[in-house]
C-alpha cells in the first residue's frame, strides 16, 4: 500500500480573503470590567453628586449612573494583589486565562474553527491553533500555518517538536531541519506579526489555496512543513510549540517600546490597550516609572551552579553541562575557572541570554541587564570551560499569556499579583504599584477623624492561611504549569493549632525563587488582622489605596503604628448644625516592612525539571545478539525442511520490553520484497521462522518496537545458508544508515499503519 499523509483535507477559513484583517477566531467586544465585592460595596455606597437626569448617562468601566461617576470622582478602584489577596474569586476557566491553561493547556496545536485571541507577554512556550493544513506531493508533505500570538512578537525561539528542541542554528538557509533526528524531513518558517509581513513564499509556491494575499499581517505565527516517515513521526501529525519573546511594551522611563518581562510595564500595557485590554486612560508615569525600577532591582539568591562544557565563537553561545536550562533571561551570573572561554573574565557580573532550554542547555551572556533584554551578546572569542554560578535574579520579571475569553480585569490582576502589586484608580488617575514596602510620609491621630472608628482584630479562618501553595508556569518544567516549592511559617501553624493552606497560582511568575517571594508576601499579609474603618476630614485626601501612614491612638495603644490603605471613599455627614460637610472613609490594614522582607537563604531548592532515567521514547536501539539456528524438520513424505530458530538478546529500551514488540522480516537472496515472518511481544528472545527451503541463501531481519510505535534499525544477516547457525555482529550495524527502502515495498505493519 502506499503510506502518507492521509485524510488531511485543506483548511482555509473564508474569513482569511480579508488579507489584513485579524484571524477569525473569536469575536470578543468590550467586556465590564469584574469588581471584587469589596469594590463593588465602595460603589454601592458611594457619595451621589449633580443631578440624576445628568448622572443617568455617565458611565466609568461598565459601571453607570451614579455609582458610575462616585468611582470615578470621589472613591478609589483597587486591582491586583490587594482584591485577589482580600476578595478572592473562583478561578473558573470562562474567567480566568490562567485557570483556562491549566485545564486546557497552552502548549499543544488545536484544531478548531472558532477560538478565543492569544496575547504573549515576557517569554513564555506557546502553540496555537492550525489556521491552514493541506497535503502536497501525493500526501508525501503536509503543511500547516500554527498561529501562537494575536500580535506583532519581538522573536520566535526554539520551536519543540513533540517535545525535542530545534533552535535556529539547526535550521538551514531555507528553514530545513539540518541536524539530529528530524534531519530534512521538517521546514520551519517563523514570522514575527509585522504589520508589514508577507505571506511564506515557498508555501505559496507550493500549495495552491495559500496565495500572496494570505499575509497574516499583525498575527505571529510558524509555518511548518512535515515530510511523511512513520519512523520519525511514529505517532502521526506532530505537535509543534515554540518559545516566544512576546510582545512589545512601552517603557515609559525612555519612551521607546520594546519587549521586556518588566511585570510593571507589562501590566501598563494591558491597562492601556484599547482593543484587548482596558483601554484606560492617565496613568501616572512617576508611580510607574517607580514600579518597573522595582521590577529591575536584582534580588540575591543562594548560588545556584551549572557547568560550562565549551563556548562558540561563531555564535557566543556557552553550552552548559545538563538537559534542563536552571538559568532565566536577565539572571546575574559569574564565572570562575583556570580555563574560562576567552572574552569573560573571572568575578565580574554577567546577565544571561537563554538561548536553548533543553536536550542542550545553550545561553549567552551580557554585560548588563539591559543589553541582556535587548539581546546584545559579549564577543567570546575563544573555547574555554568552567563554572557559571547564578547569584541574582530580577525581583518582578515574569511572563505569561492572556486570552480574550477571560475577563479583562482578571487579566490585569493576574499580571500584577505577579509583583505583588496593584493599579488603583484614583482621582481621575492611574497608578501602577509593585510589591515593595513604602515608608510612611503621612502621620495621622484620632484629631484628624469627624466620627468613630470600626474595628476588627481578627480575619475570619477563610482569609487567614499559615502555608501558601500552588502553580506557576516555568521555563524549569519546559512551560508547562507545575507547583512551586510552599511557603509555610512553623510559628503560624503553632498558633494556630493546625496547617491552613490557601492555593495561590501564579499566572505571570516563572522563578520559583520569585514564586516563594512573592507567595511569603500574601503569607505575612494575611497574618496582619488588625483593619480599621473611621470618616477622616479633608486630611484624607493626602492618602490613596496602597498608601503607608501612621496613626497614634492613644487609647489603643497605638504610637505611630503603620497602616495600609485598603479602601478609600468621599463621603457626605452632617456636622452638629445638620450642614453636610465632606468626609473621607477610610479602611486600612496594618503593615510592617517584614512584610516584604526577603533573606536570600530562605529560597525552597527546586529539582530543575524533574529528571528521569527513562530512555529516550524516540531512540530505540538495534536488537543486540541476533542469531539463527537451523533445525531439520521432516515432512510426512520424509522431505527435510528447515525451521530457522531465530534469537536474540533482551532488549535494554523498557518501552520495548514492556509494551514493545518485535518483527522478523525474510526474503530470499534474489528477491527484493521482505515477507513477515510474525511478530511476537517484546517481553521474548526467540521465534520460529517456519518452512525455508534447504540449501537457500536468505536475507533475515528484525526490527525493535517500541510502545509509540518507533522502530529500530535493522539487525541484519544476509546470505545465511539454510542448514547452517550465524549470530550478527550488532556493532558493525549500530551507526549505519541501514535501507533506506521504498515505502511502496515495505509490507512490515501495514495493519498498523492502516489503523
Amino acid at each position: 500500500m502506499k503510506d502518507g499523509w492521509f485524510g488531511i483535507s485543506p483548511i482555509l477559513s473564508p474569513d482569511y480573503l480579508q488579507y489584513k484583517g485579524p484571524y477569525p477566531f473569536g469575536n470578543h467586544g468590550p467586556q465590564q470590567l469584574h469588581q471584587p465585592p469589596v469594590i463593588a460595596a465602595v460603589v454601592a455606597t458611594a457619595v451621589s453628586v449633580g443631578t440624576a437626569g445628568g448622572l443617568a448617562a455617565f458611565s466609568f468601566l461598565g459601571v453607570t449612573g451614579a455609582a458610575g461617576a462616585a468611582l470615578s470622582f470621589g472613591s478609589s478602584l483597587a486591582l491586583g494583589f490587594l482584591t485577589s489577596a482580600l476578595s478572592p474569586k473562583p478561578q473558573s476557566a470562562d474567567l480566568s486565562s490562567f485557570a483556562s491553561i491549566r485545564s486546557s493547556g497552552l502548549t499543544r496545536q488545536i484544531r478548531q474553527a472558532v477560538t478565543e485571541r492569544r496575547l504573549v507577554f515576557g517569554e513564555s512556550r506557546v502553540s496555537g491553533p492550525i489556521a491552514f493544513v493541506s497535503a502536497t506531493n501525493d500526501n508525501k508533505y503536509l503543511h500547516m500555518i500554527i498561529l501562537l500570538a494575536t500580535h506583532e512578537v519581538e522573536e520566535i525561539g526554539e520551536v519543540f517538536v513533540n517535545g525535542e528542541s530545534i533552535t535556529d542554528d539547526m535550521l538551514d538557509v531555507n528553514g530545513i531541519v539540518n541536524d539530529g533526528r528530524f534531519d530534512g524531513k521538517i521546514r520551519i518558517k517563523k514570522h514575527l506579526g509585522t504589520a508589514t509581513q508577507l505571506a511564506d513564499s515557498e508555501l505559496v509556491s507550493e500549495v495552491n489555496e495559500w496565495t500572496a494575499y494570505h499575509r497574516l499581517q499583525g498575527i505571529a505565527h510558524i509555518y511548518v512543513r512535515v515530510e511523511f516517515d512513520r519512523d520519525v513521526f511514529p505517532g502521526g501529525i506532530p505537535n509543534f510549540s515554540a518559545w516566544l519573546k512576546g510582545k512589545k511594551v512601552l517603557d515609559t522611563r525612555d519612551s521607546v517600546i520594546r519587549w521586556s518581562p518588566n511585570l510593571a510595564l507589562i501590566s501598563n500595557d494591558y491597562l492601556v490597550d484599547p482593543k484587548y485590554g482596558l483601554g484606560a486612560k492617565n496613568v501616572s508615569a512617576d508611580l510607574l516609572n517607580a514600579a518597573a525600577n522595582t521590577c529591575d532591582e536584582m534580588v540575591t539568591v543562594t548560588a545556584i551552579n551549572s557547568v560550562i562544557e565549551s563556548a562558540e565563537t561563531d555564535t557566543n553561545i556557552i553550552n552548559l553541562a545538563g538537559d534542563v536550562v536552571t538559568v532565566q533571561t536577565g539572571d546575574r551570573v559569574t564565572v570562575s575557572g583556570s580555563s574560562i572561554p576567552v572574552g569573560l573574565l573571572a568575578a565580574t557580573e554577567y546577565y544571561v541570554i537563554v538561548y536553548q532550554r533543553i536536550d542542550t542547555v545553550r545561553i549567552k551572556l551580557a554585560t548588563s541587564l539591559s543589553n541582556a533584554i535587548e539581546g546584545i551578546a559579549i564577543d567570546i572569542t575563544s573555547n574555554g570551560s568552567g563554572t557559571l554560578s547564578k547569584i541574582a535574579e530580577p525581583r518582578y520579571y515574569g511572563g505569561g499569556v492572556t486570552k480574550t475569553s477571560a475577563e479583562r480585569g482578571n487579566n490585569l490582576e493576574e499580571m500584577l499579583s505577579g509583583m505583588a502589586g496593584m493599579a488603583v484608580y484614583a482621582g481621575g488617575e492611574w497608578n501602577i504599584l509593585a510589591g515593595e514596602y513604602q515608608s510612611p510620609t503621612i502621620s495621622y491621630s484620632i484629631n484628624d477623624l469627624a466620627g468613630g472608628i470600626s474595628i476588627e482584630t481578627k480575619v475570619s479562618k477563610r482569609e487567614r492561611s499559615n502555608r501558601i501553595q500552588g502553580v506557576y508556569i516555568s521555563p524549569l518544567n519546559e512551560g508547562n504549569p507545575s507547583d512551586y516549592p510552599a511557603v509555610k511559617n512553623s510559628t503560624y501553624e503553632a498558633q494556630d493549632g493546625e496547617v491552613i493552606k490557601k492555593d495561590i497560582n501564579h499566572a505571570f511568575v516563572q522563578r520559583p525563587h520569585m514564586a516563594q517571594r512573592v507567595s511569603k508576601i500574601y503569607l505575612e499579609r494575611s497574618r496582619q488582622e488588625l483593619v480599621f474603618s473611621a470618616p477622616f476630614d479633608l486630611t484624607g485626601f493626602y492618602v490613596g489605596v496602597g498608601d503607608n501612614f501612621y496613626f497614634t491612638v492613644e487609647r489603643y495603644g497605638w504610637n505611630n503604628k503603620i497602616f495600609e490603605v485598603i479602601d478609600w471613599s468621599l463621603g457626605l455627614e452632617p456636622d452638629s448644625a445638620g450642614i453636610p460637610r465632606p468626609i473621607v472613609n477610610i479602611t486600612a490594614r496594618e503593615n510592617h516592612s517584614s512584610v516584604y522582607d526577603w533573606n536570600y537563604g530562605e529560597e525552597t531548592a527546586v529539582d530543575p525539571a524533574p529528571n528521569t532515567n527513562l530512555p529516550n521514547a524516540f531512540n530505540v536501539s538495534v536488537v543486540g545478539g541476533f542469531s539463527l539456528d537451523s533445525i531439520p524438520v521432516f515432512t510426512q513424505e520424509q522431505d527435510r525442511i528447515y525451521n530457522i530458530l531465530a534469537s536474540w538478546e533482551t532488549h535494554e529500551n523498557q518501552f520495548v520490553a514492556s509494551g514493545g514488540k518485535f518483527e522478523i522480516g525474510y526474503k530470499s537472496a534474489d528477491e527484493t520484497v521482505y515477507k513477515s515472518a510474525g511478530i511476537v511481544d517484546g517481553s521474548v528472545s526467540e521465534m520460529r521462522i517456519t518452512a525455508l527451503q534447504p540449501d537457500t541463501l536468505y536475507d533475515i531481519r528484525i526490527y525493535a518496537f517500541n510502545n509509540l510505535g518507533v522502530r529500530s534499525q535493522p539487525s541484519l544477516i544476509e546470505g545465511f545458508l539454510v542448514g547452517t547457525t550465524v549470530t550478527t555482529d550488532t556493532e558493525d550495524w549500530e551507526n549505519e544508515d541501514l535501507i533506506p527502502e521504498d515505502w511502496e515495498n515495505d509490507t512490515l505493519l501495514a495493519q498498523d499503519w492502516e489503523s
